[in-house]
């Protein structure tokens, strides 16, 4: 092998490093197919992730090495590849930092397709950052690298930091209430929200806006700083629904009305699909214009709109039969009209 490297020329030379550079990358490919082959029969999909995306670099290596070498032998006889080969270093760097970023979209895409109990938002926001501080790191290491003075470009990009925050103050409230968002969790995405500015379903919480849908399907496109100062309500995370309803019954029938009402607590009480566990109140109320007015109060255990309504539409029939056993009637709006007469 030494006889080979001093006797033979140097595009020789380069073409067995590319032979032996092609040999590897095809051996390469092939041990990385098999593994991926046995890690797509185990139950842990992770392992999958990772192959596919370490792959790349990994066969970029390989080509980084033939290039490096090759510009070794010939740097003797051109005069560039002597300043070239000093700076190969940055390359090497760069394909690692590709590898770093690929196991970080790796591990993203592993969190978010396999339905684990993590929150999408919060996944993305922090693989965004930490793919963000890497670069910066090696962008200020490779300008270390290259002479630049580190602290100068700090100082510089401190000064340039808070001009750019004052003209831009209103895109970093936005960020910082996305930030916020994150943490606080008012609110996810598929969450229903509800302020006095809009309603709708949280499609997606960016960097600088939130986007929700409304339920005449119309986009909604929010900057995150206005969570920071306006009420939010999120209905989709309620505990139960709330029955709330004001019957009246006719003045004639005053005496029946405390059989009513016990008869309907009895009602809710023995009924399945109110949470007794919740407040739970029929009472009295008021003397109106032309009823007796009392309250039902109660809470279902569901919380889906449609079976919601299917049971306080069961419930307030039941209602209406239980006065009808009582002989009394829902009160509907009446006058009495006196004429006076003319004794003349």
């Amino acid at each position: 092998m030494n006889e080979f490297l001093q006797n033979a020329a140097p595009y020789q030379i380069i073409t067995a490093l590319f032979i032996i550079a092609l040999i590897t990358h095809l051996a390469l490919s092939l041990v990385l197919k098999k593994i991926s082959h046995h890690a797509h029969k185990t139950k842990n999909q992770w392992d999958d992730y990772l192959i596919n995306a370490i792959t790349p670099p990994l066969k970029m290596l390989v080509w980084f090495g033939w290039i490096y070498f090759s510009i070794i032998i010939f740097r003797g006889q051109v005069e560039i590849l002597n300043k070239i080969v000093k700076h190969t270093d940055i390359i090497l760097i760069f394909i690692i930092t590709w590898g770093v970023l690929r196991i970080i979209s790796g591990v993203e895409a592993y969190l978010l397709k396999n339905n684990l109990n993590v929150d999408n938002d919060s996944v993305r926001l922090i693989t965004r950052l930490f793919k963000i501080l890497i670069i910066i790191a090696i962008a200020l290491g490779i300008a270390q690298y290259l002479g630049f003075s580190i602290s100068s470009l700090l100082t510089f990009g401190g000064v340039g930091g808070i001009v750019i925050g004052f003209a831009a103050k209103d895109m970093l409230a936005n960020i910082f209430g996305g930030l916020m968002i994150q943490m606080d969790k008012p609110f996810s995405t598929g969450d229903w929200i509800r302020s006095t500015e809009f309603e709708g379903v949280v499609e997606k919480i960016g960097w600088r806006i939130t986007r929700i849908r409304t339920f005449n399907k119309n986009p909604v496109y929010i900057p995150n700083s206005i969570f920071a100062s306006l009420p939010i309500e999120t209905p989709s995370r309620m505990s139960n629904r709330r029955i709330k309803e004001i019957i009246g019954v006719r003045y004639d029938d005053i005496e029946q009305l405390p059989d009513i009402i016990n008869a309907i607590e009895d009602l809710l009480k023995s009924h399945q699909d109110i949470d007794h566990s919740q407040p739970l109140r029929v009472y009295f109320n008021h003397f109106n214009a032309s009823s007796l007015d009392f309250i039902i109060h109660a809470f279902t255990k569901t919380t889906s709109k449609g079976e919601y309504q299917k049971i306080k539409a069961e419930i307030l029939l039941d209602i209406a039969k239980i006065i009808a056993q009582y002989k009394a009637q829902i009160a509907y709006p009446t006058q009495t009209l006196h004429i006076a007469s003319d004794n003349n």
